[in-house]
């Protein structure tokens, strides 16, 4: 549960930065489709540097010498 509860959190607070970092006013719907775009392109970057990371590490020599 407190895992959950913390991804929540920081999910919440990148919004928040999203919103304050583009001067959004949350008011209009332009604006929230502007949120919309840039929070999944956020999250869409996380996974692709995510995929990158994974690969890399994969590719490392792990063995003894």
């Amino acid at each position: 549960m407190k895992t959950i509860l913390i991804i929540l959190v920081f999910l919440l607070i990148n919004a928040f930065f999203i919103i304050s970092n583009n001067n959004l006013a949350l008011n209009n719907s332009d604006n929230l489709a502007s949120l919309a775009t840039n929070y999944f392109n956020w999250l869409e970057k996380i996974g692709n540097n995510l995929t990158t990371i994974t690969g890399n590490i994969i590719r490392l020599n792990w063995m003894p010498n």
